[in-house]
């Protein structure tokens, strides 16, 4: 190869490790936001309080709530304890089964990675444009800050898992 070549070939594969780091922080805030959401969610149920408040005032919490919501359940809405994922998990019937092959068929009723992926990408997307216009733009940055060190059992299915974690990930999430 000459240098001119060698030059392409590390330049397209510096693109594509761009790319790929670039796509990989995209999911990982999906993520983050899912994990906020999640524990905002649980803590104000079990407390009645929005615990480390990050800027909305005592009008707006019903919406903020209800808007924590609906994200929650478009984020879930494959895997939640109503969805056919955790339906065939727990199904008595499926007792006979060995617990790592009734998670494989239950975690099949999942789309692929891919589409998760992109669905997750979407609804993080939508979340924040939302969250911006209802609320504006300080609490958008308040919650991005915030939901780096968000932390809960509840995760999203968006990488591969072994048997172990998938069998973990259903147990989390269905029961």
């Amino acid at each position: 190869m000459n240098k001119k070549s060698n030059f392409i070939v590390l330049l397209f594969l510096l693109v594509g490790h761009i790319n790929s780091s670039g796509a990989q922080n995209k999911i990982i805030d999906a993520e983050q936001t899912y994990l906020y959401i999640s524990s905002t969610l649980y803590t104000f149920k079990t407390t009645g309080r929005l615990v480390n408040n990050p800027g909305v005032d005592g009008s707006d919490l019903e919406s903020f709530i209800e808007l924590l919501e609906f994200y929650s359940d478009q984020f879930s809405s494959e895997f939640n304890s109503e969805s056919s994922v955790c339906e065939f998990y727990l199904d008595p019937e499926n007792s006979r089964m060995t617990i790592e092959e009734r998670a494989q068929v239950s975690f099949s009723f999942l789309r692929s990675l891919e589409e998760r992926v992109e669905h997750y990408l979407s609804v993080n997307g939508n979340f924040q444009e939302e969250l911006a216009e209802e609320f504006g733009t300080f609490l958008l940055d308040n919650i991005n800050q915030a939901k780096k060190q968000s932390a809960s059992h509840l995760r999203l299915p968006s990488a591969s898992f072994d048997e172990a974690a998938v069998v973990n990930f259903l147990d989390s999430t269905c029961l």
